[in-house]
Protein backbone atom coordinates (compact mmCIF):
# COMPACT_ATOMS: atom_id res chain seq x y z
CA UNK A 1 0.00 0.00 0.00
CA UNK A 2 2.82 2.40 0.85
CA UNK A 3 4.50 1.64 -2.47
CA UNK A 4 1.28 2.46 -4.33
CA UNK A 5 0.90 5.70 -2.37
CA UNK A 6 4.46 6.69 -3.23
CA UNK A 7 3.81 6.03 -6.92
CA UNK A 8 0.69 8.19 -6.90
CA UNK A 9 2.51 10.92 -4.96
CA UNK A 10 5.22 10.97 -7.65
CA UNK A 11 2.65 11.33 -10.44
CA UNK A 12 0.60 14.08 -8.76
CA UNK A 13 3.08 17.00 -9.16
CA UNK A 14 3.63 16.19 -12.84
CA UNK A 15 -0.11 16.08 -13.51
CA UNK A 16 -0.67 19.33 -11.58
CA UNK A 17 2.09 21.04 -13.59
CA UNK A 18 0.50 19.92 -16.84
CA UNK A 19 -2.89 21.25 -15.72
CA UNK A 20 -1.37 24.60 -14.71
CA UNK A 21 0.30 24.86 -18.13
CA UNK A 22 -2.94 23.96 -19.94
CA UNK A 23 -4.86 26.57 -17.94
CA UNK A 24 -2.27 29.26 -18.73
CA UNK A 25 -1.46 29.96 -15.08
CA UNK A 26 1.92 30.79 -13.58
CA UNK A 27 3.68 28.77 -10.93
CA UNK A 28 2.70 31.28 -8.22
CA UNK A 29 -0.98 30.49 -8.68
CA UNK A 30 -2.84 28.78 -5.84
CA UNK A 31 -2.72 25.01 -5.72
CA UNK A 32 -5.23 23.21 -7.88
CA UNK A 33 -8.21 21.55 -6.25
CA UNK A 34 -9.57 19.28 -8.98
CA UNK A 35 -13.08 17.97 -8.73
CA UNK A 36 -14.06 14.36 -9.07
CA UNK A 37 -14.59 13.30 -12.65
CA UNK A 38 -18.20 12.62 -13.59
CA UNK A 39 -19.86 10.41 -16.19
CA UNK A 40 -22.03 12.29 -18.64
CA UNK A 41 -23.28 8.97 -20.09
CA UNK A 42 -24.22 10.62 -23.37
CA UNK A 43 -21.97 10.30 -26.43
CA UNK A 44 -22.99 12.19 -29.59
CA UNK A 45 -23.68 10.27 -32.77
CA UNK A 46 -20.63 9.84 -35.01
CA UNK A 47 -22.40 11.10 -38.13
CA UNK A 48 -23.63 14.25 -36.39
CA UNK A 49 -20.09 14.85 -35.10
CA UNK A 50 -18.76 14.67 -38.67
CA UNK A 51 -21.33 17.21 -39.83
CA UNK A 52 -20.48 19.50 -36.92
CA UNK A 53 -16.76 19.25 -37.67
CA UNK A 54 -17.31 20.13 -41.33
CA UNK A 55 -19.42 23.13 -40.33
CA UNK A 56 -17.41 24.43 -37.33
CA UNK A 57 -13.82 23.13 -37.23
CA UNK A 58 -11.63 26.18 -38.05
CA UNK A 59 -8.91 24.12 -39.74
CA UNK A 60 -11.36 22.57 -42.20
CA UNK A 61 -13.05 25.92 -42.83
CA UNK A 62 -9.67 27.50 -43.61
CA UNK A 63 -8.85 24.72 -46.06
CA UNK A 64 -12.25 25.12 -47.70
CA UNK A 65 -11.51 28.81 -48.24
CA UNK A 66 -8.13 27.95 -49.77
CA UNK A 67 -9.81 25.49 -52.16
CA UNK A 68 -12.39 28.13 -53.17
CA UNK A 69 -9.66 30.74 -53.67
CA UNK A 70 -7.69 28.40 -55.93
CA UNK A 71 -10.84 27.62 -57.89
CA UNK A 72 -11.31 31.34 -58.58
CA UNK A 73 -7.64 31.69 -59.51
CA UNK A 74 -8.04 28.87 -62.04
CA UNK A 75 -11.12 30.51 -63.51
CA UNK A 76 -9.26 33.78 -63.93
CA UNK A 77 -6.29 32.03 -65.53
CA UNK A 78 -8.58 30.28 -68.02
CA UNK A 79 -10.31 33.54 -68.89
CA UNK A 80 -6.99 34.92 -70.16
CA UNK A 81 -7.47 32.76 -73.26
CA UNK A 82 -10.35 35.00 -74.33
CA UNK A 83 -9.62 38.36 -75.99
CA UNK A 84 -10.25 41.52 -73.98
CA UNK A 85 -12.53 44.15 -75.51
CA UNK A 86 -11.73 47.73 -74.53
CA UNK A 87 -14.22 50.52 -75.43
CA UNK A 88 -13.40 54.17 -74.76
CA UNK A 89 -15.46 57.30 -75.38
CA UNK A 90 -13.94 60.76 -75.09
CA UNK A 91 -15.17 64.32 -75.66
CA UNK A 92 -12.97 67.21 -76.70
CA UNK A 93 -13.92 70.90 -76.69
CA UNK A 94 -12.07 72.89 -79.40
CA UNK A 95 -11.35 76.63 -79.34
CA UNK A 96 -12.27 79.02 -82.14
CA UNK A 97 -9.90 79.57 -85.04
CA UNK A 98 -7.70 82.66 -85.41
CA UNK A 99 -10.17 84.37 -87.77
CA UNK A 100 -12.97 83.90 -85.23
CA UNK A 101 -14.55 80.95 -86.97
CA UNK A 102 -15.92 78.32 -84.65
CA UNK A 103 -14.78 74.75 -84.77
CA UNK A 104 -17.10 71.90 -83.76
CA UNK A 105 -16.33 69.90 -80.66
CA UNK A 106 -14.89 66.43 -81.14
CA UNK A 107 -16.24 63.10 -79.88
CA UNK A 108 -13.92 60.08 -80.12
CA UNK A 109 -14.95 56.43 -79.88
CA UNK A 110 -12.15 53.88 -79.58
CA UNK A 111 -12.46 50.09 -79.62
CA UNK A 112 -9.47 47.83 -78.92
CA UNK A 113 -9.13 44.03 -78.81
CA UNK A 114 -6.29 42.34 -76.96
CA UNK A 115 -5.49 39.05 -78.67
CA UNK A 116 -3.87 36.31 -76.49
CA UNK A 117 -1.11 35.36 -78.92
CA UNK A 118 1.24 34.05 -76.19
CA UNK A 119 -0.88 30.99 -75.35
CA UNK A 120 1.80 28.34 -75.05
CA UNK A 121 4.61 30.38 -73.54
CA UNK A 122 2.68 32.49 -70.99
CA UNK A 123 -0.94 31.45 -70.57
CA UNK A 124 -0.60 27.66 -70.52
CA UNK A 125 1.98 27.62 -67.67
CA UNK A 126 -0.24 29.90 -65.59
CA UNK A 127 -3.23 27.60 -66.06
CA UNK A 128 -1.11 24.55 -65.21
CA UNK A 129 0.10 26.25 -62.04
CA UNK A 130 -3.46 27.16 -61.05
CA UNK A 131 -4.61 23.57 -61.65
CA UNK A 132 -1.73 22.20 -59.53
CA UNK A 133 -2.51 24.59 -56.66
CA UNK A 134 -6.17 23.67 -56.79
CA UNK A 135 -5.42 19.93 -56.71
CA UNK A 136 -2.97 20.43 -53.88
CA UNK A 137 -5.51 22.34 -51.79
CA UNK A 138 -8.25 19.81 -52.55
CA UNK A 139 -6.01 16.88 -51.59
CA UNK A 140 -4.95 18.59 -48.38
CA UNK A 141 -8.56 19.33 -47.48
CA UNK A 142 -9.65 15.74 -48.19
CA UNK A 143 -6.72 14.33 -46.20
CA UNK A 144 -7.53 16.58 -43.23
CA UNK A 145 -11.19 15.66 -43.48
CA UNK A 146 -10.35 11.94 -43.45
CA UNK A 147 -8.03 12.43 -40.49
CA UNK A 148 -10.72 14.25 -38.52
CA UNK A 149 -13.24 11.50 -39.30
CA UNK A 150 -10.80 8.79 -38.24
CA UNK A 151 -9.90 10.59 -35.00
CA UNK A 152 -13.58 11.15 -34.22
CA UNK A 153 -14.29 7.45 -34.71
CA UNK A 154 -11.35 6.56 -32.48
CA UNK A 155 -12.32 8.97 -29.69
CA UNK A 156 -15.99 7.91 -29.79
CA UNK A 157 -14.90 4.27 -29.45
CA UNK A 158 -12.56 5.21 -26.59
CA UNK A 159 -15.33 7.11 -24.79
CA UNK A 160 -17.77 4.22 -25.20
CA UNK A 161 -15.26 1.65 -23.93
CA UNK A 162 -14.28 3.70 -20.89
CA UNK A 163 -17.94 4.45 -20.14
CA UNK A 164 -18.76 0.76 -20.14
CA UNK A 165 -15.70 0.00 -18.00
CA UNK A 166 -16.62 2.68 -15.46
CA UNK A 167 -20.20 1.45 -15.28
CA UNK A 168 -18.97 -2.13 -14.81
CA UNK A 169 -16.73 -1.05 -11.93
CA UNK A 170 -19.52 0.98 -10.33
CA UNK A 171 -22.32 -1.58 -10.62
CA UNK A 172 -20.55 -4.94 -10.37
CA UNK A 173 -16.84 -5.13 -9.63
CA UNK A 174 -16.55 -2.66 -6.74
CA UNK A 175 -19.71 -3.76 -4.90
CA UNK A 176 -18.61 -7.39 -5.10
CA UNK A 177 -15.04 -6.61 -4.04
CA UNK A 178 -16.30 -4.59 -1.05
CA UNK A 179 -18.51 -7.51 -0.04
CA UNK A 180 -15.44 -9.72 -0.32
CA UNK A 181 -13.55 -7.43 2.08
CA UNK A 182 -16.43 -7.50 4.57
CA UNK A 183 -16.56 -11.29 4.33
CA UNK A 184 -12.79 -11.57 4.75
CA UNK A 185 -12.89 -9.22 7.76
CA UNK A 186 -15.65 -11.27 9.40
CA UNK A 187 -13.71 -14.48 8.74
CA UNK A 188 -10.51 -12.94 10.08
CA UNK A 189 -12.25 -11.99 13.32
CA UNK A 190 -13.16 -15.63 13.94
CA UNK A 191 -9.69 -16.79 12.82
CA UNK A 192 -10.88 -18.48 9.61
CA UNK A 193 -8.60 -16.53 7.21
CA UNK A 194 -5.19 -15.03 7.75
CA UNK A 195 -4.35 -11.34 7.80
CA UNK A 196 -2.62 -11.46 4.40
CA UNK A 197 -5.85 -12.63 2.73
CA UNK A 198 -7.70 -9.68 4.29
CA UNK A 199 -5.03 -7.26 3.03
CA UNK A 200 -5.17 -8.75 -0.46
CA UNK A 201 -8.93 -8.22 -0.54
CA UNK A 202 -8.56 -4.59 0.58
CA UNK A 203 -5.78 -3.97 -1.97
CA UNK A 204 -8.05 -5.34 -4.69
CA UNK A 205 -10.68 -2.75 -3.71
CA UNK A 206 -8.10 0.05 -3.87
CA UNK A 207 -6.92 -1.16 -7.29
CA UNK A 208 -10.47 -1.26 -8.62
CA UNK A 209 -11.14 2.26 -7.29
CA UNK A 210 -8.01 3.52 -9.10
CA UNK A 211 -9.14 1.74 -12.26
CA UNK A 212 -12.57 3.37 -11.94
CA UNK A 213 -11.04 6.83 -11.57
CA UNK A 214 -8.77 6.15 -14.57
CA UNK A 215 -11.70 5.02 -16.72
CA UNK A 216 -13.72 8.10 -15.77
CA UNK A 217 -10.77 10.39 -16.53
CA UNK A 218 -10.13 8.70 -19.89
CA UNK A 219 -13.84 9.02 -20.71
CA UNK A 220 -13.83 12.76 -20.06
CA UNK A 221 -10.54 13.17 -21.96
CA UNK A 222 -12.12 11.44 -24.96
CA UNK A 223 -15.11 13.82 -24.76
CA UNK A 224 -12.71 16.79 -24.67
CA UNK A 225 -10.91 15.45 -27.76
CA UNK A 226 -14.27 15.07 -29.49
CA UNK A 227 -15.12 18.70 -28.70
CA UNK A 228 -11.75 19.77 -30.13
CA UNK A 229 -12.14 17.71 -33.31
CA UNK A 230 -15.70 18.91 -33.85
CA UNK A 231 -14.63 22.55 -33.51
CA UNK A 232 -16.93 23.29 -30.60
CA UNK A 233 -16.83 27.00 -29.64
CA UNK A 234 -15.15 27.82 -26.28
CA UNK A 235 -18.42 29.17 -24.84
CA UNK A 236 -20.09 25.83 -25.44
CA UNK A 237 -17.15 24.04 -23.83
CA UNK A 238 -17.44 26.17 -20.69
CA UNK A 239 -21.18 25.56 -20.50
CA UNK A 240 -20.81 21.81 -20.90
CA UNK A 241 -17.97 21.73 -18.34
CA UNK A 242 -20.11 23.54 -15.78
CA UNK A 243 -23.02 21.18 -16.41
CA UNK A 244 -20.75 18.21 -15.81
Amino acid sequence: MLDELLRLAREQPAIEAELIRALGRNTAAPALVPGLAQLQEEIPDLESLRETALAQRPQLLALQNIVARNEKALELAQKNYYPDLDVRLSYGQRDSMLDGGKRPDMVTLTMAVNLPVWRESKLAPRVAEAVALREQASSLYQAQRNEVSANLRQQVATAEQNLKSAQLYQTTILPQSRLTVESALASYRVNRVDFLTLLDSQMAVFTYEINLATAMANYNKALAEIDLLAGKPPTDLLTSAESR
